[in-house]
């Protein structure tokens, strides 16, 4: 008899179990969206990019977000990660057009030669784009990026207008966010207060010089990938402080409180400082407690690279879908979209 109960039990929590899961993974599954495959070329190269669509809106009086991507090796939908987002907007009725990086899956070129500028004239053409060859108003596109999205965004915002901006987890200084990824780093190692600070500021300067002040031979002994040394010292000294005071558009700048890989406090600050003398377009600053880089949980899912996530922890992600990000930073994001594009009417 014990053994029926027990079974029982099991079966429900199992049939429960399924049940979440299968909600959870709905997030993932792209086929539900509308989907649009389209090519747009940017400094003379091929880029693989796909729309998606919201459902209940006409293509063309939808907003749409321009996704720019952070570091890595990134395809349209960052290997998945980008897709409870993704449902999340296009079930409020917004648009979402995202490529796969330079070199990445079907686009040609190489990420790897990029500076910062040249991403923001990416985005330029990708707006460009859709405004000419797609017949989109303008006033109904904006940006939405990630990490080093923050120092593309307001570049993008001074070569085009968009409607809104929103930057997640924006550092204004290279140098300064390197710094403080590398001491907590050190900090998860279990090095001391004193031996951190030590030992980062010797990494930091060690650094500067190596990037800075090199050959093919320093570029050799230094182990790194040729590619990624020089896409590193390209970009070494990207600071947006300029670029925040002087970007066009409404800005909403989101942090997690917990986030590994940039001072949350710090960096919301600044953008508060850079920002405040826009005349006439609005900043909106929000830091999320108990918040990742990415706005996720960061009970659960706190690290400061993908490659550190257990599986199982990947699969936690996938069971929870859009609810594996803070309380209300979805609707956060949305919100913000929709009134801008509400002005614009």
């Amino acid at each position: 008899m014990l053994w029926k109960i027990l079974a029982a039990i099991f079966t429900t929590f199992l049939i429960i179990f399924l049940y979440f899961f299968f909600l959870g993974s709905q997030d993932f599954d792209d086929t539900t969206i509308t989907q649009k495959e389209v090519i747009f070329t940017s400094q003379g190269e091929e880029l693989s990019a796909t729309l998606f669509l919201p459902k209940k809106e006409f293509f063309k009086t939808a907003p749409i977000a321009i996704f720019i991507h952070g570091d890595g090796p990134q395809n349209k939908t960052s290997n998945s990660g980008y897709l409870p987002l993704i449902h999340h907007l296009v079930d409020q009725g917004i648009a979402v057009f995202t490529w796969d990086k330079k070199g990445i899956d079907k686009s040609k070129g190489n990420w790897l030669n990029q500076s910062i500028t040249d991403r923001a004239v990416e985005a330029k053409d990708a707006f460009d784009f859709l405004v000419h060859d797609k017949g989109i108003a303008p006033n109904r596109i904006g940006y939405l990026g990630f990490s080093q999205g923050g120092w593309v965004i307001p570049k993008a915002a001074i070569l085009t207008k968009p409607a809104f901006s929103v930057i997640i987890g924006g550092a204004v200084n290279w140098m300064d966010q390197g710094y403080y990824y590398t001491t907590k780093r050190l900090e998860e190692e279990g090095y001391s207060e004193q031996e951190i600070k030590r030992k980062a500021d010797s990494i930091q300067q060690a650094d500067y010089k190596l990037f800075t002040d090199f050959n093919d031979c320093t570029i050799k002994e230094s182990e790194i990938e040729k590619d990624r040394f020089l896409f590193i010292a390209r970009n070494l000294k990207a600071d947006s402080s300029v670029d925040l005071q002087n970007m066009q558009g409404p800005l909403l700048a989101l942090w997690g409180s917990d986030d590994l890989n940039v001072p949350a406090g710090t960096n919301a600050q600044l953008y508060q400082q850079y920002t405040s003398n826009r005349e006439s377009d609005t900043t909106t600053i929000k830091v999320y407690p108990r918040s990742t880089h990415g706005l996720l949980n960061a009970k659960l899912f706190n690290y400061q690279l993908d490659a550190q996530w257990p599986e199982w922890k990947k699969w936690l992600f996938v069971f929870q879908g859009r609810k594996a990000y803070s309380k209300d930073a979805l609707f956060d994001i949305s919100t913000f979209i929709l009134k801008t594009n509400k002005k614009t009417e």
